[in-house]
């Protein structure tokens, strides 16, 4: 055979043998591994903090005052953890949770504290920060507003403080950017508090609305994403230095103000909400440092019948999205939209295998709340 035939042959084979897999644009299909958990009335099917932490799942049962703690690898309950409101031990009204380390969970509580308390529920200490709440906005640990509290794994703890976001964009401005710093550190050792230098960026007056955000964190900065537009920025873990980025995206670009200026006082509370989700929305954010991707969920706005509950709408949206962006320079790699009435939009946690959601939508119709089911998302193909 003719040797330029054979090179020719071999150069085929070789380019087709080496072809990159064309990727599935289902999200089902990335799906790794299922997990089954058999759950009582003592676990709610819906909760406002979760936590992944060294192969548990911590899950707050709020109506019920505990934390249930799963091992995923033998998938069954291994310990409750009772939050007293009362007595020696009393955490008062708890609003989420943060497992530092298995020793170590700080509770976050209405009256503007930290509590610490042990893994049986003992109340270790007690750490005051209403002097620097400006508005007097405390602080929640509420996957639904992603989680609020972030460690450096040294010292200090940092809260994601909400007071932007009762200013009025009637009186957003350069100044209230200043007065109202977004970040408060907490120093575990000496129990003190005290804010980052770090101040949002003049860009986030030009939005014209309500500042809020959603926030995740690498191994060395926090991440901040405004929930009304594509804006993302990069903080150190000592607040001096930042970047600024526009995240790309194809899919949550119907932002709108036409809720902030519409005549809110003379509609009803349903009417306001609908009017809401008809823009875009930033669900949360989430970063995952064992495949080193970005997880961005969101709402992409659409008009709701009025035959639908708004209300519930807002916990538990029909559908979402999930947008992955690359973890160093945050280039966006591939976004999905997920099937409507299956998964939790506020349920979501990384862990070693890939990034966790909930198919515990109350529409779904195999949705059985005798089970706790986690379906794991390995993504890391996208990448290539």
């Amino acid at each position: 055979m003719n040797k330029k035939i054979i090179s020719a042959f071999t150069l085929s084979v070789f380019l087709s043998c080496s072809h990159k897999e064309e990727l599935s644009i289902n999200p089902l299909d990335y799906i790794a591994e299922t997990i089954s958990i058999p759950i009582d009335l003592k676990t709610e099917t819906y909760t406002r903090t979760l936590q992944y932490f060294e192969g548990d799942l911590y899950w707050w049962n709020s109506d019920r005052e505990t934390i249930s703690v799963f091992d995923l690898s033998r998938k069954k309950l291994k310990n409750t953890l009772k939050m007293e409101r009362e007595g020696p031990n009393g955490l008062g009204n708890p609003i989420g949770f943060f497992v530092l380390n298995r020793d170590s969970i700080y509770v976050p509580t209405i009256a503007f504290e930290l509590r610490l308390i042990d893994p049986n529920g003992n109340l270790l200490n007690t750490y005051n920060y209403f002097s620097h709440s400006k508005l007097a906005v405390p602080i929640p640990s509420m996957t639904r507003y992603s989680n609020m509290l972030h460690t450096d794994y040294s010292e200090s703890l940092y809260l994601g403080m909400r007071d932007l976001g009762n200013v009025a964009p009637s009186n957003l401005n350069e100044q209230a950017l200043i007065e109202n710093p977004p970040i408060l550190s907490f120093n575990k050792s000496l129990g003190t508090f005290d804010y980052l230098e770090f101040r949002l960026p003049s860009s986030f007056v030009k939005f014209d609305n309500f500042i809020n955000i959603s926030q995740t964190s690498t191994s060395k900065s926090l991440l901040l994403l405004h929930r009304q537009s594509n804006t993302l920025i990069e903080i150190d873990f000592n607040g001096v230095n930042y970047k600024e980025y526009q995240l790309e995206t194809d899919l949550i670009n119907s932002y709108s103000n036409e809720y902030y200026y519409s005549p809110r006082m003379s509609r009803s509370i349903e009417e306001n909400l609908q009017l809401m989700h008809k823009s875009s929305e930033n669900l949360g954010l989430v970063f995952d440092p064992y495949k080193n991707l970005l997880y961005r969920f969101g709402w992409p706005g659409e008009d709701i019948s009025m035959d639908k509950n708004a209300m519930k709408f807002g916990y538990t949206p029909r559908y979402f999205t999930i947008s992955i962006y690359d973890g160093i320079d945050y280039s966006l790699i591939k976004e999905f939209t997920l099937p409507k009435n299956t998964y939790l939009a506020h349920h979501y946690f990384v862990s070693e295998k890939g990034l966790n959601l909930f198919p515990m939508h109350p529409d779904n119709p195999e949705f059985d709340e005798n089970y706790m089911v986690i379906h794991t998302f390995d993504f890391s193909n996208l990448v290539q």
